[in-house]
């Protein structure tokens, strides 16, 4: 009876176990490019470039649904090709030499400049023209508190990589905090009523904001146990 020829070692020729056991896509010739490209596709399907494309339509659009509508479609394609793409990368590697745990130091260094500087923008064109604009009283109270809702978020994750010690990730998120509390501190200077808003009315906004957070971290979690096991 012949052999059967595991599948996965059709595709690519992975290392050999006893030098180089885990494995990761960039490793390979054959996964590389398909797991770069879903890589980075995932960092624009991110909450932080979410919220900059919908402060961006915002200001320039003329109607409430755009901006809503069309960053969530573009988000949620990104995403799912990602993970399409991501996953179809992981597939080349048996689930048990799978390198998850790889660091990427300098693209995820990259990635966090690119959002926070999305984030950023963003942030700053529609605060821009909230400011310009004769809106009801407590209007700047929804963008100030989404903003500092990913503030906190963005140093709750920076705490526990402290805790956890992975001091190679700590650059990146350093950058993006940066970045974002320099956006909402200018916010709070800008918009109408910025300076007199009380904490409570920063809730509604903050609640979206990490509804939406939580919901991007359950999807990538559930994928992550899809690519890994």
């Amino acid at each position: 009876m012949e052999d059967i020829v595991n599948p996965i070692e059709e595709k690519v020729q992975l290392p050999d176990p006893k030098t180089h056991f885990l494995v990761h896509p960039l490793d390979l010739p054959g996964a590389r490019k398909e797991f770069l490209l879903g890589w980075w596709l995932g960092v624009f399907a991110t909450p932080q470039v979410y919220t900059a494309l919908l402060a961006v339509l915002w200001a320039v659009s003329n109607n409430y649904v755009t901006p809503v509508l069309v960053p969530l479609v573009l988000v949620v394609f990104a995403g799912w090709i990602s993970v399409k793409l991501t996953g179809g990368a992981w597939d080349y590697i048996p689930g048990k030499r799978h390198d998850k745990d790889r660091r990427m130091t300098g693209m995820t260094i990259a990635a966090s400049l690119i959002t926070s500087l999305a984030l950023f923008a963003g942030l700053l064109i529609f605060m821009a023209w909230t400011a310009s604009q004769d809106l009801v009283p407590g209007f700047s109270a929804y963008p100030l508190g989404m903003g500092s809702a990913i503030a906190l978020i963005m140093a709750g994750e920076l705490v526990i990589k402290l805790v956890r010690r992975r001091s190679l990730e700590l650059v990146s998120d350093v950058i993006s905090l940066t970045v974002v509390v320099a956006a909402v501190w200018i916010g709070f200077g800008l918009l109408p009523e910025g300076r007199d808003i009380a904490p409570l009315d920063l809730l509604p906004g903050a609640a979206i904001l990490a509804g939406v957070w939580l919901a991007w971290l359950l999807f990538t979690q559930i994928e992550a146990r899809r690519d890994h096991g």
